[in-house]
């Protein structure tokens, strides 16, 4: 019951903070969204506004994915994925929390102060529930091929500190694709108890793109943080 009063009031101000976003692409020119990490299609729906032709959803939470699934069914231009993105092709460890938009291959940092103060909230020892194997892919190598050279495309990125792996599972489409922007999550403390975020701005540096925006989220933990390609 508390985490479903958790879930609604983040709920409530996911939608402040999407629309910002939204707003600001509402000015660009985008044809193909990739929306990785999509949960029940929160950010899908609200991105839905700028009309793109196709958009490409993952999702590697098996409950999650049936909801994504029900959300999306009538939308013809939307194309779901029960997958994690990372930078290989194997199988591994998800660890499913108690609020699922917070999911992820990583194991939270439970000694971190944000994390104590969530499991206190929750009234909760830890924040994982379970964890299940799953499969996790590369974008470059489930729709490289699916991709118009002359498309302009936006890839959104929210998998809870594995943003950086799914950059480097997608060198192809970033060298090859035209890929406008890049939308990423950035934990502004150590929640994980590994952290890529320094390394991530350095790696979309050196493949050539630039950041333009940011918006730091109403509860400070965290911005999204958006990326442009140079020239």
């Amino acid at each position: 019951m508390l985490t479903k009063i958790v879930e609604n009031l983040i709920n409530i101000i996911d939608i402040f903070h999407q629309n910002r976003i939204v707003k600001y692409f509402m000015k660009q020119t985008i044809d193909i969204v990739i929306d990785v990490g999509a949960h029940k299609g929160e950010y899908l729906k609200k991105i839905r506004k700028i009309k793109p032709s196709k958009i490409y959803a993952f999702e590697p939470q098996k409950k999650i994915f049936q909801q994504l699934k029900v959300n999306t069914k009538i939308f013809k231009e939307v194309k779901i994925f029960n997958y994690a993105c990372n930078d290989k092709d194997i199988k591994q460890t998800f660890f499913i929390n108690s609020l699922t938009s917070t999911s992820s291959l990583l194991k939270p940092n439970e000694n971190n102060w944000w994390i104590k103060f969530k499991k206190f909230i929750l009234q909760k020892n830890s924040l994982i529930e379970t964890m299940e194997v799953i499969k996790t892919k590369t974008l470059d190598s489930i729709i490289f091929k699916e991709l118009d050279p002359y498309s302009k495309i936006l890839i959104k990125i929210d998998t809870e500190g594995n943003e950086l792996n799914v950059l480097k599972g997608s060198k192809k489409i970033l060298q090859k694709r035209n890929v406008s922007f890049i939308q990423v999550e950035v934990a502004k403390n150590e929640i994980y108890e590994s952290n890529n975020s320094e390394k991530l701005e350095a790696f979309l540096n050196k493949q050539g793109y630039f950041k333009c925006k940011s918006f730091l989220y109403p509860m400070l933990n965290f911005s999204d943080d958006i990326y442009r390609k140079k020239g």
